[in-house]
């Protein structure tokens, strides 16, 4: 009969009927169903599962989630990463929200939903700014005590590494992927379940020997990574950080054969810019001998921690170069093809063979050296987004602390007023007892004018007067904090080199007066910048921006700031360049280029603080190094003062 299926036949599709979608577990589109979940976009994907960006189906608004989903079927290392996350509540460790099995057909695919962690890999973070020593040291205070509050709850996690390690806006670490984690109690998964199935890079030698002598791992009663291992890894991380390269033992398969102390190079002579304490607490680490190494993750965070307090100006220096495109004035010279001078006979294969090797070592000289520089504005544009993408993270740290505040604040006054109502009918008794003839009179009440709090000031119906160049920005209090220090050297200003020369040659006090270029003039009208308009900035955006950081030490020089509001047609974001003046009674500043976040540059003329008086310096400002606030404001001008 048409229209009917045999048995054994094939369904044929009918012409209006839609064509089946073939859906992979690896790159999932956004709207897919995920029980409760929706994708928003792929994220990520590791060696046993894909990370989406999800959110509650149905609510357009809702909060962003991680959502983890297996590769395989029935992952077992779902359970143990889901088990271990909810030992683990700590600030460093991502929120598990929720579990679950996906089942787009017979096969059922595990899932976890994660809190949604923004910012960059350990990596990543490193390669877009130009951190310090301090910047590194307190990453470093991080990891170890993320390490140690699961080292005490009997978690490893066996696969830490510079990729698993986030950095958010703001500077919070958090540590991922606890997927390959172990504790007593979990249940062994494979065979070898004794060793990790992380990369080989962070083995310690002595986990290099074990998986080269597979009989040794299966002989072993017990698990054959240990808290030093975890440690010798953190090791690998951050010498790699503070280098741009591992150590030449955690990348050789025989590493556990070499000679203690001689398994790598010093990490002073590749970086001679890390502090001797850090490098120590690094090598220290990467010893051969684990009893050598830390003897717990919560002993190294107490030595990190000793050290940062202990720390002088010099850790607040970029451990890298910056990258400067060559000038227009230099020349570079090249060799002639072909071999200069007379050669002998048979000898022209060894000659060309010698050049061809002097060339390669030159360019592995050149890519070494260009491996640890910074271009100065890419280090500026990723400091301006992590600013803005703090911002939000800010806000809501505001309010939730506003929260806690008013809260408290109300139990308090409910506890105040419950006292004074227990405590009123006692006070009655006592002013019946003192009213007799004999006492003397009572004092007059005071005047509704003077029911202010003791100690308070006097009422004034006057408002003081205000200056009359005044900036509309407001200021922040002042806090103790760390200053950074721009004084070791005038070679260690970041600018250009020729200006460089010219603040070790003697920088003039404040800036020359000049007319604004009509270039700039007609740009600003376009701009819908007009003259006084004002505005909040972040000063020196080449150095990592950090919550307890209230103040910034600059030099005369070359300076790039970052709009905290937007202005005119310049949104927030925008980063603006131009010259410092630091030698007078004030820092002076101008500015002559806008660049938008889209890419798009400005002529502009911008001046630092009020025209013609600058910003003014904080106490402990010295010579060539001047402490001022990172949070300032600017004044558009059409003539520098």
């Amino acid at each position: 009969m048409r229209g009917e299926l045999s048995s054994g036949g094939a369904a044929r599709r009918r012409p209006d009927a839609p064509f089946p979608v073939v859906v992979s577990v690896e790159a999932l589109p956004p709207g897919t169903r995920l029980a409760h979940w929706e994708v928003l976009q792929r994220m990520a994907a590791g060696g046993y599962g894909t990370v989406y960006a999800v959110r509650r189906a149905g609510r357009l608004r809702a909060r962003r989630y991680a959502l983890k989903l297996a590769r395989h079927p029935d992952s077992p290392w779902f359970s143990r990463e889901a088990e271990i996350l909810s030992r683990l509540r700590h600030p460093g460790v991502p929120r598990l929200m929720a579990t679950g099995t996906w089942r787009p057909g017979a096969m059922g695919y595990p899932f976890l939903v994660m809190e949604h962690v923004d910012g960059e890999s350990l990596y990543a973070w490193s390669l877009a700014r130009n951190p310090s020593a301090r910047d590194v040291g307190g990453l470093l205070a991080q990891a170890s005590e993320v390490l140690a509050f699961a080292h005490q709850r009997g978690v490893l996690h066996r696969d830490f590494k510079g990729d698993n390690v986030r950095i958010q806006p703001g500077g919070r670490l958090k540590l991922l992927d606890w997927g390959a984690g172990w504790h007593p109690e979990a249940a062994p998964l494979t065979a070898t379940d004794q060793l990790p199935p992380g990369t080989a890079h962070y083995y310690s030698p002595q986990l290099h020997l074990l998986r080269a002598s597979a009989s040794s791992i299966q002989a072993a009663e017990r698990p054959l990574y240990s808290v030093a291992d975890e440690l010798y890894a953190v090791g690998v991380s951050f010498y790699r950080l503070l280098t741009e390269t591992y150590p030449v033992a955690a990348s050789r398969a025989d590493a556990a054969r070499l000679e203690e102390g001689h398994a790598f190079p010093s990490l002073l002579s590749i970086n001679p810019r890390v502090p001797e304490a850090l490098a120590s607490l690094v090598t220290r680490l990467l010893a051969f001998s684990p009893e050598a190494r830390p003897p717990s993750a919560s002993d190294l965070a107490s030595k990190v921690r000793r050290t940062l307090a202990e720390a002088d100006a010099s850790w607040d220096v970029p451990l890298f170069d910056w990258a400067f495109p060559p000038s227009s004035h230099s020349r570079t010279t090249q060799e002639e093809e072909g071999a200069a001078g007379p050669v002998a006979p048979g000898q022209e294969v060894a000659l060309q063979h010698a050049r061809l090797q002097r060339v390669d070592l030159l360019r592995a000289m050149h890519d070494a050296r260009e491996l640890r520089r910074r271009a100065p504005a890419h280090v500026a544009r990723m400091e301006a987004r992590a600013i803005l993408a703090a911002g939000p993270v800010r806000r809501r740290q505001a309010l939730r602390a506003t929260w806690h505040w008013g809260a408290g604040g109300i139990l308090f006054v409910l506890a105040m007023v419950l006292l004074i109502w227990i405590l009123k009918p006692q006070a009655r008794a006592s002013t019946v007892d003192a009213a007799r003839p004999v006492s003397p009179p009572m004092a007059r009440p005071a005047a509704p004018d003077q029911a202010a709090a003791p100690g308070a000031a006097p009422p004034s119906h006057a408002p003081r007067p205000l200056e009359e160049k005044a900036m509309t920005v407001p200021l922040k209090q002042d806090r103790t904090s760390h200053a950074r220090s721009l004084a070791r050297g005038c070679t260690l200003a970041v600018g250009a080199a020729s200006a460089a020369l010219v603040a070790c040659a003697g920088t003039p006090l404040r800036p020359e007066p000049q007319r604004c270029p009509q270039a700039a003039l007609e740009a600003m009208k376009e701009l819908d910048l007009q003259r006084d308009n004002r505005a909040a900035m972040t000063l020196d955006i080449r150095y990592r921006w950090r919550d307890d950081a209230e103040n910034v030490t600059v030099g005369d020089g070359d300076i790039v700031s970052v709009q905290k509001e937007s202005m005119g047609r310049l949104p927030q974001g925008t980063l603006l360049y131009g010259r410092l003046w630091t030698g007078g009674k004030r820092v002076m500043g101008h500015y002559t280029r806008a660049e938008t976040p889209d890419g798009h540059t400005y002529p502009v003329c911008i001046v630092l603080g009020n025209p013609g008086e600058g910003w003014w310096k904080e106490a402990g400002s010295k010579p060539g190094a001047a402490i001022v606030p990172l949070s300032v404001g600017y004044t558009v001008v059409d003539a520098f003062p």
